[in-house]
C-alpha cells in the first residue's frame, strides 16, 4: 500500500466552486437557523454560568422553584438549537441538491455532528439510572450500560442515514471500495498493530508533557466501566458498534465531504480533528489525532471503509484486551 507523500495532500486541489448564486438560494432560511443555533447554544451556558447548583435536591421545595427559571431557558436554548439544526440541514438539503452528483449534496459536517451528539444525548437518558450506578458504585445492567456505551454512535448513523445516505448526498462512497472486502479486512487488521504502537507511544509522550506543566489525567466513564462493566458489552461496543458507526461518519461522510469541497489536505486533517474532538479526553487528544490521520490515509489509498473498520476494531481490541487482562489481574500495568 504507497501512501501518499505531504507535498501530494497539500497540493492536492479542491473541486472547482459551483456557481456562487446557487448556494446562495433561500439565505433568509439560512440566516434564521444561524440565529437560532446561536440562540440556543448561548442561553444554556448563560443559565448554567449564572446559576449554582442547576440540578437541585428534590426535597428542597425552595431550590426547586428558584431554579425553575434557569432550567426553564435551558430547556429552551435546547429547543431553539434542535430548530435551528433541522432547518440548516433542510436548506442546505434543498440548495445543495442541485449541484453535480460528484460533489457533496448534503447538510454541513458540523451541523451533522452536532445533531448526532443531541440525539445521542437524548438517547442515553434512556440509561440514567445505568449512568448513576456507574458513578456510584451500583450494578451495571446489560440493556443501560449498552445503551449508555453506544448512544453518540447511534446518533452517528440515524443522522448519516438520514440526512447523508437517504437523499443521495455523498453519490459513489461505497462500504467497501476497489480492494475487495477480504482484502481491505486483512489491510486494516495489519496495520492495527503498528497504529497501536504508534499511537501509545504518542500518548505516552504527550502525557509526560502535560503532567510536566502540572496537568493530571482523570479517568472518565468510559474507564470506569472498562473496570467494572459487562464484558460482553464492553466488546460489542468498542468492537463492533463503535468502529462501524465511527468509520462510517468520519471516514464516509466526513473525509468525502471535505475531499470533494475542499481537498485532500483538509480531509485527512479535518476528519482526524473532528474524531479526536469527539472523545473529548485532553491526554487522548493526540494519539486519537495519530490514529485520526492514519484510518484517513488508509481510506484514501483503498477506498474501502471495510478496511477502515478493520483497522479501528483491530485498534480497539488491543486495547480492551489489555484492559481486560489488568482487571483479571492476569498483566500489571505500570502507572
Amino acid at each position: 500500500m504507497d501512501l501518499p507523500r505531504p507535498e501530494e495532500l497539500w497540493n492536492a486541489e479542491p473541486p472547482s466552486s459551483p456557481d456562487r448564486d446557487l448556494l446562495r438560494r433561500h439565505q433568509a432560511l439560512q440566516a434564521i437557523s444561524v440565529v437560532l443555533i446561536a440562540a440556543g447554544i448561548v442561553l444554556p451556558v448563560v443559565a448554567i454560568a449564572t446559576t449554582p447548583n442547576l440540578i437541585p435536591d428534590s426535597q428542597d421545595l425552595g431550590a426547586v422553584q428558584r431554579l425553575l427559571g434557569p432550567l426553564l431557558l435551558v430547556a429552551l436554548g435546547g429547543l431553539l438549537l434542535v430548530v435551528g439544526l433541522v432547518l440548516n440541514a433542510v436548506r442546505s438539503l434543498i440548495v445543495r441538491a442541485a449541484l453535480p452528483p460528484e460533489r457533496y449534496r448534503g447538510p454541513a459536517v458540523f451541523v451533522l455532528l452536532l445533531m448526532a451528539v443531541i440525539l445521542g444525548t437524548i438517547l442515553a437518558l434512556g440509561a440514567g439510572d445505568t449512568a448513576v450506578a456507574l458513578f456510584n458504585g451500583g450494578a451495571l445492567p446489560v440493556g443501560g450500560s449498552l445503551l449508555l456505551l453506544t448512544s453518540t454512535q447511534i446518533g452517528l448513523l440515524v443522522v448519516t442515514g438520514a440526512l447523508v445516505v437517504a437523499p443521495r448526498a455523498l453519490v459513489g462512497v461505497r462500504l467497501v471500495g476497489r480492494t475487495g472486502l477480504g482484502r481491505s479486512l486483512l489491510i486494516g487488521l495489519g496495520a492495527a498493530i503498528p497504529a497501536w504502537i504508534g499511537a501509545t507511544l504518542l500518548g505516552a509522550l504527550a502525557a509526560t508533557v502535560l503532567q510536566a506543566i502540572g496537568l493530571e489525567e482523570v479517568a472518565g466513564p468510559v474507564d470506569s466501566f472498562i473496570k467494572r462493566g459487562d464484558p460482553t458489552v464492553i466488546l460489542l461496543a468498542f468492537l463492533l458498534v463503535a468502529p462501524v458507526a465511527e468509520e462510517i461518519f468520519f471516514r464516509g461522510v466526513v473525509y468525502n465531504a471535505w475531499e470533494r469541497e475542499r481537498g485532500t489536505g483538509v480531509a485527512v486533517v479535518g476528519s482526524a480533528l473532528l474524531f479526536a474532538a469527539i472523545h473529548t479526553s485532553l491526554f487522548a487528544l493526540v494519539p486519537i489525532f495519530a490514529l485520526g490521520v492514519t484510518l484517513a490515509l488508509l481510506y484514501r489509498s483503498t477506498r474501502s471503509l471495510a478496511a477502515t473498520i478493520a483497522l479501528h476494531a483491530g485498534f480497539n481490541a488491543i486495547s480492551v484486551a489489555i484492559a481486560l487482562l489488568e482487571r483479571q489481574g492476569i498483566i500489571t500495568l505500570p502507572t
